[in-house]
């Protein structure tokens, strides 16, 4: 079984307008391979490739600057303000999961987690540093997380040594910005609710289906 990348993925002069379109009838190519091969396993593993770069090389890039604020919920990259709910819910989204963006963003941490977790485990900590939060995160295999905190919402991308913390930043309303784990303020938290994303093969056989989040 062979997928070919679509070539929007090759591309930069595109609008995000257009990223999203092309994002859905590239979903819709897999839920096509998925429903006819005999190699069903194979098709959710190439997705879940097809997700991390969806979400980290497309649509999240977009959204790097776009200003925070406590009630922001544009649905347009760069325009307007967006609080860490709403960018987490809208880019999950825009990246082709079928959700109410309204009801997710609306949800405390750990109800994310839950739905986000598709009854797979939801990793828990408790009293940690950043240091120790990024070696847990270390452990794990490359790819795009959700993580909640206490009041705060974002995704992890964890790249071989790299630990990253995407997220909207309220602290001096930066908005959306990519940060190193250890160095970013807004991760500090007495407790994290772990999900994998790109990981999670009944999550991207959700995206793969078209079936709802929430």
């Amino acid at each position: 079984m062979k997928i070919t990348l679509p070539l929007f993925l090759l591309l930069f002069n595109v609008t995000y307008k257009e990223i999203k379109s092309i994002v859905i009838q590239n979903r819709i190519t897999y839920s096509n391979l998925y429903t006819t091969s005999i190699e069903k396993k194979k098709v959710i593993e190439k997705a879940q490739l097809e997700i991390k770069t969806i979400l980290i090389d497309q649509i999240i890039p977009n959204w790097y600057g776009t200003k925070w604020s406590f009630e922001g919920h544009t649905e347009i990259p760069k325009s307007g303000n967006i609080a860490c709910g709403y960018f987490v819910s809208t880019t999950l989204r825009d990246a082709g999961f079928k959700l109410n963006r309204y009801k997710l963003a609306q949800l405390n941490p750990l109800e994310v987690a839950k739905i986000m977790s598709c009854g797979e485990t939801i990793t828990t900590i408790k009293n940690s540093s950043l240091t120790e939060l990024k070696k847990h995160f270390l452990t794990l295999k490359d790819g795009i997380y959700f993580i909640g905190l206490d009041f705060h919402v974002g995704y992890i991308l964890k790249e071989q040594q790299n630990v990253y913390i995407i997220h909207s930043n309220y602290i001096n309303k930066q908005g959306v910005v990519k940060e190193n784990i250890e160095k970013s303020k807004a991760a500090s938290s007495t407790t994290y609710y772990i999900v994998p994303i790109s990981n999670n093969q009944k999550l991207i056989k959700k995206w793969i289906l078209n079936q709802s989040l929430n």
